[in-house]
């Protein structure tokens, strides 16, 4: 029974025959179909061009007289406007049908084994699966949109704690701090107080120092007052001072001006990356570079640690992997982790910065 559904369809067919069969066995299978043929790449991609709305399906045949193959598979989905694209071929080849699936294609379907019934299959599963992938891309975006807005909140609150930590508390302690010195001044303070006082006001500075450490692990003042790479310098030297371990730092000097939330995001890719070198590598050093080429900051991160097992390299809710990732897709950016069995650990950050204005740093290596 014919299909009561009106569907415009695209025919990328330089033969006539092949065309007329195509043609007829839409016919058989739906009732109003809206057809156009070209016939060749140069026509297709002139009258896909000149539409506002994607047709309902793409029928594509792999031998054009102006490309073919996959050169002509990626040029056709790229400008189908997200049409699903069919491709009928008479190339009974297995993997070439296997490879076209993963450029984007819907189907593959060989012409000598066309039918009315495989072709209408394939176009309402293409058209219906579309439909389904669209739904979902629209939900995965709403879902990353809240995730940004959820990460932007945080960052706010952790800035908000850090700052309470630092002027409410560390004012408190530095009073104390204050008060105790004069009581140690005061003569009818016992002698044998004195050391006492002297005890407690070293506890005291050892409190303002833990409250300070806190603050700035929870929100570095560093962002705010002099940018992500200055913040990185004290996270580097941090690092080496709590752990030992010889670390490396490589600044280009020409560094470029990023958003406030670009720059948080980064630091806490960075900070989660010498977590996980602290906790489970076993590295005795660590080198880092961050170099910029004008369009593209890269930010690796290498040790010489035993390495990520495969298992947990594949599984990225281990060691941080997850909370890494995710940061680098909330803001545009890639982010590799490779692990040769036995070489250490290589992260790396890259993030598309072209347009970005550069900033002159006066410092472009620290160890």
């Amino acid at each position: 029974m014919a299909n009561k559904g009106e569907h415009t369809i695209l025919v990328i067919e330089d033969n006539p025959g092949d065309f007329a069969l195509v043609e007829e066995f839409l016919l058989e299978q739906i009732e109003a179909p809206v057809i156009s043929n070209v016939p060749d790449y140069r026509t297709a991609k002139e009258t896909l061009s000149a539409r506002d709305t994607p047709f309902d399906i793409i029928l594509l045949d792999l031998s054009l007289p102006d490309k073919t193959g996959i050169p002509l598979i990626q040029e056709i989905v790229e400008i189908s406007l997200n049409a699903p694209v069919i491709v009928l071929t008479g190339y009974q080849d297995f993997a070439f049908g296997v490879k076209s699936l993963s450029l984007g294609v819907s189907d593959y379907i060989l012409k000598d084994e066309l039918t009315s019934l495989s072709l209408y299959k394939s176009i309402v599963y293409s058209t219906e699966r579309k439909k389904i992938i669209s739904a979902l891309e629209v939900s995965e975006m709403r879902a990353r949109s809240f995730a940004k807005q959820m990460n932007n909140v945080l960052e706010e609150e952790r800035s908000r704690i850090a700052r309470e930590i630092h002027d409410e508390f560390g004012q408190q302690l530095s009073g104390l701090k204050m008060s105790l010195s004069a009581l140690k001044k005061n003569k009818g303070v016992h002698s044998d107080v004195e050391p006492i006082i002297d005890t407690i006001v070293t506890d005291v500075n050892t409190g303002i120092q833990s409250l300070r450490q806190i603050a700035n692990e929870l929100r570095p003042v560093l962002i705010d007052k002099l940018g992500l790479f200055a913040a990185i310098e004290w996270l580097v030297n941090e690092f080496e001072k709590k752990t030992g371990i010889i670390t490396r730092l490589y600044i280009d000097i020409d560094q470029p001006a990023l958003n406030k939330m670009l720059e948080i995001n980064i630091f806490r890719i960075c900070q989660e990356a010498l977590t996980n070198i602290t906790k489970h590598a076993e590295a005795t050093t660590v080198n880092i570079r961050i170099e910029n080429d004008g369009e593209i900051l890269s930010i690796k991160i290498m040790d010489d640690g035993k390495g990520i097992a495969r298992n947990a390299l594949q599984n990225s809710l281990s060691m941080g992997l997850l909370n890494m990732k995710e940061r680098a897709i909330l803001v545009g950016a890639e982010l590799n982790v490779s692990s040769p069995a036995g070489a250490g650990t290589t992260i790396e950050l890259i993030v598309n910065i072209n347009g970005q204005e550069n900033i002159n740093s006066r410092r472009s290596l620290s160890n």
